[in-house]
């Protein structure tokens, strides 16, 4: 006789169609895995397009965007359009544009009647460009002018010409008609005015010589002037000079100096400056290591 049936401990294995179903239930109550096990979505998961190792921000990708060869070209043609442009510009300024014209001629050093001898011997006419000018043949033509010794030459900016001048100093003053020709340090007579100016003493040459610089009596005695301190010059009033070797002047008080030639005039004018220390009428410093007083 058969009893009932004894539990044996184990439930019964359920069926195919049994397992499948619990499987599908437990996919559906867990989230999906990638392929290394991690949620795909949800709280956890990395949004699409996340940069790995910084969750929750977006990638960042830069890109390099480099221009095609039509576009160097036109760049290449804006270049050089910009650059012909620069380069006409700078050809009008400075040569058909008037902004670089000579608008004024100023002078400098000059007494005031000979500001405009100078200005019409500079020779620079209106329209005249200031960066073309050539300076030195402007000064060639200022330096023409008799009195003119020195001349300097520059350029303010944008539209002055600068003509900075030294006029020739008298030494001697020679007889000549009409008054006396002024002679400068180097020989050279400049100027003729009705009489002898102050402080200039009378330079007296051969008769028929007329003073030069070429003429050995006038540069001798320019020189002999020149070599006196300024204190013993003002009291010169005649220069005598029959050549290089025979100089000779007067001072005020009928003394009379006799210099002899051109030579060691330095030296010969601080000799003379010791023997006015004494009484006479005659200072010899022809020799100045025997000079003589008389």
């Amino acid at each position: 006789m058969t009893g009932p049936a004894r539990p044996t401990g184990r439930p019964a294995r359920a069926g195919r169609s049994g397992r499948a179903g619990r499987a599908q239930a437990d996919r559906a109550g867990r989230p999906e895995r990638d392929r290394r096990g991690r949620p795909a979505g949800g709280a956890g998961a990395r949004p699409e397009g996340a940069a790995a190792g910084s969750p929750g921000r977006a990638r960042r990708t830069a890109r390099v965007t480099r221009p095609g060869p039509g576009r160097r070209r036109r760049a290449l043609w804006i270049g050089l359009a910009a650059g012909v442009l620069v380069v006409a510009a700078l050809v009008w300024l400075t040569v058909f544009s008037p902004l670089l014209d000579v608008r004024d001629v100023a002078v400098v050093g000059a007494a005031p009647d000979q500001v405009e001898p100078i200005r019409t011997a500079a020779g620079v006419g209106a329209g005249t460009s200031l960066l073309w000018l050539d300076g030195d043949e402007v000064a060639e033509r200022v330096r023409t002018l008799p009195r003119i010794a020195a001349v300097d030459v520059s350029r303010d900016w944008p539209g002055t010409l600068v003509v900075t001048v030294a006029e020739r100093e008298p030494v001697l003053a020679a007889p000549a008609p009409g008054g006396v020709l002024l002679v400068d340090a180097t020989g050279f007579g400049y100027r003729t005015l009705p009489e002898r100016p102050a402080g200039v003493p009378t330079l007296t040459l051969p008769p028929g010589v007329l003073p030069s610089p070429d003429e050995a009596g006038t540069r001798a005695a320019a020189d002999v002037v020149v070599a006196l301190p300024a204190t013993l010059r003002a009291d010169v009033l005649e220069v005598r000079a029959n050549g290089r070797f025979d100089v000779s002047f007067v001072l005020s008080g009928s003394r009379e100096v006799r210099w002899g030639a051109d030579t060691d005039n330095e030296r010969k004018a601080a000799v003379l400056a010791a023997l006015l220390t004494r009484p006479g009428s005659v200072y010899d410093v022809s020799t100045p290591d025997l000079a003589v007083v008389r």
